[in-house]
């Protein structure tokens, strides 16, 4: 039967059912809505540091421009002229008009930088700022038009500078250079648009150079902005484009753009989790409250089984117990709602029903052991007609020593049979009445030879009274007696799982396979005038009082030639029979 699950176990499989499916769908809503959230992140963090980046090169392009400007200036040519002629007095005049010009080039950018015009041939510097002075050091070290970063001295912090040669083929023989013109600005320029570029964006942006270096809006933040440039280095970027990556043990997205003007890249980053977090919170109130849900859910599941469940369970376990056949099972359980009085009522009626069924199954055990009784004396009357009148024969003979032999087995005969005081002998005072039985009748045929084996370990087992003696009998009577010549009776015993087994096999000529289903078929039914009383008898008695499994079984003998019959009936005491016993009996 298929066992029903408790509404407990429905019902929370309901509520999984309805709040799963929605579990699911929001989880696919947030992490689609993270994803719409990061491709607009990435367009926006994209347009934003594009940008920056041209607003950084447009500053960067003007300041480069400021060397070609000063370049076609012809007071630096005159100033040259009057050094080398010695005229203090125009060389004043070129110098100060100069530096008047460098002043203005320099406060035409919006980066605060520093200009300056070196003239080789006088060892000569003319700078926007006064504490400059002419070292040859830094002509030597410079490039022609490209910007390099300076690491600073003194109080001077980091620096980008630009050193142009006039005439620009010059640089390469380092021979008549008219002048060298210097384009010179702080990192603090840089730093300042990244400091205002984070106050508008959740993230950091940094200038980060092929060495590693990285440069953000406050000198604070360097070594952070520097680490994560590393690893941004090391995973291998273009020209632009944009990673997500770990810095730091958070997961953050990351843009960056390259300014070849100054050969380093434009970074910026943002972690996840800043951008993430509404989301997330909200999420994970979503699922708190989904737990929440689900726990009041499981709780009034499982109130609606204490009250309800448990109740009809004990009711539906009262019910199996009378089906089989425990009348005495009561409720003692009290669940302090409405189905006390079904339990109450319930108790009454198996009190009842108790009482009817005992009495039934009196009357019934008083009716078997009547019956059981009159099967028993069915058995008795024909053999003793058949004993005596052979003891007459054999007086008449004058045979006094045969009819004394039949006498004393006769006699230790019907000594048993007469005892019915024990209607559960042992099985070997079973296996003695049976050697009375084949030495009477060994001496009426003169041809029956018999084997008895029966292990020493069964021999104490109970049995009832004469279920062996009609199956003897039967074999003699069918098997021996129509078959000329001697005959061999074998009784048996051995025991199987929880069952012992009798077993008589003859020399007769057995029974055709059809002929012993229909046979085997007749001993379940209801006996007739066709149906022979002795196997029916001891078949009826067995399943009578030992159940299903117990009974009379058929089959062809492999030891004699004749039929094999078995009697099973269910063990009551442990076996101690040998291996050797067993598999001898089952031969």
């Amino acid at each position: 039967m298929k066992r029903h699950r408790p509404i407990f176990v429905r019902i929370s499989g309901v509520i999984f059912l309805l709040i799963i499916p929605i579990a699911i769908l929001y989880a696919y809503f947030s992490r689609t809505s993270l994803e719409v959230i990061d491709s607009q992140i990435t367009v926006n963090n994209e347009s934003k540091l594009i940008f920056l980046k041209n607003q950084i090169e447009s500053n960067i392009e003007r300041l480069s421009l400021t060397s070609g400007v000063l370049a076609r200036d012809s007071s630096i040519l005159s100033l040259q002229l009057n050094i080398l002629i010695k005229d203090y007095y125009e060389m004043i005049y070129y110098q100060t008009q100069v530096k008047e010009k460098l002043q203005l080039q320099s406060l035409s950018s919006n980066w605060r930088n520093n200009l300056s015009v070196f003239l080789p041939e006088s060892r000569r510097r003319i700078s926007t700022d006064p504490s400059d002075t002419y070292d040859e050091s830094i002509l030597q070290k410079g490039l022609n038009g490209t910007w390099q970063l300076q690491a600073g001295d003194g109080g001077e912090g980091p620096y980008y500078q630009m050193l142009v040669w006039d005439p620009y083929q010059s640089y390469e023989s380092q021979q008549n250079v008219i002048a060298v013109f210097e384009v010179r600005f702080g990192l603090d320029n840089i730093r300042k648009i990244l400091l205002d570029y984070k106050q508008d964006n959740p993230g950091q942006a940094f200038l980060l150079t092929r060495s590693g270096a990285a440069f953000t809006g406050s000198p604070a933040n360097d070594q952070d902005a520097a680490k994560a440039g590393r690893e941004l280095l090391a995973a291998g970027i273009g020209d632009a484009g944009h990673h997500s990556m770990e810095i730091d043990s958070q997961k953050a997205f990351v843009s960056y753009a390259y300014l070849p003007a100054l050969d380093v890249y434009l970074v910026d980053y943002v972690p996840l989790n800043i951008i993430h977090a509404p989301i997330i919170e909200s999420r994970n109130l979503f699922y708190l409250t989904f737990v929440v849900l689900l726990l009041l859910g499981l709780i009034a599941s499982y109130l609606l089984y204490l009250n309800v469940q448990k109740p009809i369970s004990a009711v539906v376990k009262g019910l199996k117990k009378f089906e089989m056949g425990d009348y005495s099972f009561r409720i003692r359980k009290r669940f302090n709602n409405e189905f006390d009085y079904m339990m109450l009522r319930f108790n009454e009626m198996g009190e009842v029903i108790q009482h009817l069924i005992r009495d039934v199954y009196e009357e019934q055990n008083r009716s078997r052991l009547a019956t059981l009784k009159q099967l028993q004396s069915q058995i008795n009357p024909h053999f003793l007609y058949n004993c005596l009148s052979f003891i007459a024969a054999c007086a008449k003979a004058g045979e006094t020593e045969t009819i004394k032999e039949m006498t004393y087995h006769l006699g230790d005969y019907y000594r048993y049979t007469t005892r019915v005081e024990n209607q559960r002998p042992r099985l070997h005072e079973e296996v003695a009445l049976i050697e009375n039985y084949l030495n009477i009748y060994a001496l009426r045929l003169e041809r029956l030879n018999y084997r008895i084996e029966i292990p020493l370990g069964m021999q104490e087992e109970p049995v009832l009274r004469l279920i062996l003696q009609p199956v003897v009998e039967n074999a003699i009577i069918h098997g021996i007696e129509p078959v000329p010549g001697t005959g061999t009776i074998w009784v048996s015993a051995y025991q199987e799982e929880s069952f012992n087994v009798l077993a008589v096999e003859d020399s007769g000529t057995g029974m055709a396979t059809e002929a012993m289903e229909q046979y085997i078929k007749g001993l379940d039914e209801p006996m007739d005038e066709h149906t022979g009383c002795g196997l029916w008898n001891v078949n009826q008695r067995l399943v009578q009082q030992f159940g299903p499994g117990a009974g009379i079984f058929l089959e062809q003998s492999l030891q004699l030639s004749g039929l094999r019959v078995m009697l099973r009936w269910r063990r009551e005491t442990g076996g101690n029979e040998t291996d050797e016993a067993s598999a001898l009996a089952r031969r």
